[in-house]
């Protein structure tokens, strides 16, 4: 009875079902983790990539650099394939509005530790550190924004296009640099 009400109605959860998103393998070694016993964060941006499931069961991805200290987006991209493109445009556009860091940390996935990727890092003069494999809170306040960024955004509403995406992302970003009480850890 409570279930068809609630369907009835269109009552979403704020946490949905997890789904699964595709495997990815990574096959390089270790890289190194330049800020993993730093508690002064200053001169350094975090980078990730997440899925996005779209309503006809297609995916999406965003690229987001943040400033783990100010807690801010840098910058972000959003596209319809997960390539070292998308890392590297979401870095760039970061870079264009933003003073450089020393160091750019991401996780150890093909798109970061691409050629592409690499030669931007290396031409701004920027160290590149990396999250050991399987430790995703060394990339803590990344992973916080994109679980918040899902929680407020994604799981309650449903998008059909990438073009409805960058609508929702770019609204919810600017909201998040300008209004919202960050309680980021």
């Amino acid at each position: 009875m409570t279930l068809k009400l609630i369907r009835e109605l269109g009552i979403r959860s704020r946490m949905q079902k997890r789904y699964r998103k595709p495997k990815t393998v990574v096959t390089v070694d270790q890289k190194p983790n330049l800020i993993r016993h730093l508690h002064d964060l200053s001169g350094i941006w975090q980078t990730d990539i997440i899925y996005i499931q779209l309503t006809n069961h297609r995916w999406g991805y965003l690229a987001t650099v943040l400033d783990p200290e100010q807690r801010k987006v840098l910058g972000y991209k959003i596209g319809d394939t997960i390539t070292a493109e998308l890392a590297t445009s979401a870095l760039q556009i970061a870079l264009d509005k933003h003073r450089k860091p020393l160091i750019i940390h991401s996780d150890i996935e093909s798109q970061y530790t691409s050629a592409e990727f690499n030669t931007k890092c290396q031409n701004y003069g920027l160290k590149h550190s990396y999250s050991l494999k399987g430790h995703t809170y060394d990339n803590g306040r990344m992973e916080a924004f994109h679980s918040i960024l899902k929680r407020e955004e994604f799981y309650v509403k449903a998008y059909q296009t990438l073009t409805k995406v960058q609508a929702g992302i770019g609204w919810y970003i600017n909201f998040y640099n300008r209004n919202r009480i960050s309680n980021v850890a």
